[in-house]
């Protein structure tokens, strides 16, 4: 999907003046990831909330991290290939469905 991109500070990218327009994708499965539970008030339930998970203790921690990740992600749309922790970082193959 075409969107206005966003920088790392998630603000939006502006070059020579003008936004930038492109591939979005990763960008929308970024916030359905960092976004809390209730934080888009049209659909509160449509994030992770993945810092709330972050902050539980215990093991079954990341694997109800890794079951709402395809519970949410599943929801908007992408077709998941694979999932899992490697070394210490989340890796998501995963793209939306056409």
């Amino acid at each position: 999907m075409i969107d206005y991109l966003m920088d790392d500070n998630d603000d939006l990218l502006i070059v020579n003046g003008d936004f930038v327009r492109g591939e979005g994708n990763r960008q929308q499965q970024r916030k359905l990831l960092l976004a809390e539970k209730g934080e888009y008030k049209q659909a509160p339930l449509a994030t992770v909330g993945t810092f709330q998970f972050l902050n539980d203790e215990g093991d079954v921690a990341g694997e109800d991290l890794l079951r709402e990740i395809r519970l949410r992600f599943i929801q908007d749309g992408i077709d998941i290939k694979g999932m899992g922790f490697e070394n210490g970082f989340l890796n998501i193959s995963g793209d939306y469905a056409k």
